[in-house]
């Protein structure tokens, strides 16, 4: 079966293009990606950028695709939300996420970002729902240490957890899209 990665990054907006330039080369693997901006500094509402998940997720699948989500750091509260509510997606993957509502958050950046401050506060009924069935096609992926989002908050009950040998948050992300990504790949084909 044909897939399809929806990638959902996090708060740095202008590394996009990086982004896109990295998930390109996963075709090589038989993996087709696509990246949905979140611009979540943009003030535009939560459900807008919620709608353009699922927008991406209806149309990659009329189109015949297994679907699954990766979110990166901010991207990965996007990313629950949006898989506790469709059944039909197979794997959904936190890079170095934030996973848990009470996951410690600048006030700055909540400020700064509300739409991201919003898919926060929805995040602890979205893992509830989301886990109490179907935990095993979660992954949560980690470095060995990240001062950004730090791993004991990355932790979910009941899902695979995966530590890149890495530190830092940036790093991390970086190496997977890039020389670990065939690790993701292998998580999205798993089962």
């Amino acid at each position: 079966m044909k897939h399809l990665v929806i990638y959902i990054p996090g708060l740095g907006d202008h590394y996009d293009v990086v982004r896109r330039f990295f998930l390109f080369f996963w075709r090589i693997y038989g993996v087709k990606t696509q990246l949905v901006s979140m611009q979540w500094y943009d003030g535009r509402p939560y459900e807008e950028k919620y709608e353009r998940v699922e927008a991406a997720i209806e149309n990659a699948q009329a189109e015949g695709y297994l679907v699954s989500l990766i979110g990166e750091s901010a991207g990965a509260s996007m990313a629950m939300n949006v898989f506790a509510r469709r059944d039909s997606l197979h794997r959904m993957i936190s890079l170095c996420g934030v996973n848990n509502y009470n996951t410690p958050i600048s006030p700055r950046i909540l400020k700064r970002g509300p739409a991201f401050k919003s898919s926060v506060e929805l995040l602890n009924d979205s893992q509830t729902t989301a886990l109490a069935s179907r935990a095993a096609r979660v992954v949560s992926v980690t470095a060995l240490r990240d001062l950004v989002v730090s791993v004991e908050k990355n932790r979910m009950p009941g899902v695979r957890h995966v530590t890149v040998w890495s530190l830092g948050h940036l790093t991390t992300i970086l190496l997977c899209l890039s020389a670990y990504s065939w690790l993701l790949i292998r998580e999205i084909r798993r089962g």
